[in-house]
C-alpha cells in the first residue's frame, strides 16, 4: 500500500472540518474546510509545506469573513422562529380551527394548540386572529379587523 500524499491529508482535513460544521459553528469550520482545499490544490501542484500553509492561511483570511458575514446571514430564515412560548410567535396571524374535543384551537408551526380569547365574543372556526402571548400550551389571541386581513399585514399569516 502506498502512503498518503500531502493533498490527500488536506482533503481529509477539509472533510473533517466540513463534517464538524454540522455541530453549528456558524460556517467558520466550513470556511476553514474549503481553505484546506486550497492547501490540497497547492500540494497537488507540487508546492512545499510552507507554501501549502500560506495558501491555506490566505484563503482562510478571505473565506471566513465571507462565509460568516455574507453567506451565513443569507441562509437564515427571514421569519422569526423558536419554540412555542419563546416570543417568536407573538404578533403572527393565525386561523382558528376546531381542535381535538371540538374546542377552538390555532395551528402554530404545524402544531395545534388550545386558545384563550382576549375579546368579547369567541371566534368561530376560520376566523383570523393575532397571537398575543403563550401561557404554557395555551395561545392567547385577540380579534383582527377584516381590513387588516384583506389588506395584508406585516405579520406572518398561516
Amino acid at each position: 500500500m502506498v502512503g498518503l500524499a500531502a493533498w490527500h491529508i488536506w482533503v481529509i482535513l477539509a472533510l473533517i472540518l466540513a463534517g464538524l460544521e454540522l455541530l453549528g459553528a456558524q460556517f467558520v469550520l466550513l470556511a476553514l474546510g474549503v481553505s484546506a482545499l486550497g492547501g490540497a490544490l497547492a500540494a497537488g501542484l507540487g508546492a512545499g509545506l510552507n507554501l501549502q500553509l500560506i495558501s491555506v492561511a490566505i484563503t482562510a483570511l478571505v473565506l471566513v469573513p465571507l462565509f460568516v458575514r455574507k453567506i451565513h446571514p443569507y441562509l437564515l430564515p427571514r421569519t422569526p422562529y423558536g419554540t412555542l412560548g419563546s416570543g417568536a410567535e407573538t404578533g403572527q396571524l393565525a386561523k382558528v380551527i376546531i381542535g381535538n374535543g371540538g374546542k377552538p384551537a390555532v395551528r402554530v408551526s404545524g402544531n395545534e394548540y388550545p386558545l384563550r380569547w382576549e375579546g368579547e365574543t369567541p371566534p368561530a372556526a376560520g376566523d383570523t386572529v393575532r397571537i398575543v402571548s403563550v401561557e404554557g400550551i395555551t395561545v392567547c389571541v385577540e380579534p383582527v379587523s377584516k381590513e387588516t386581513v384583506s389588506k395584508g399585514s406585516d405579520t406572518k399569516t398561516p
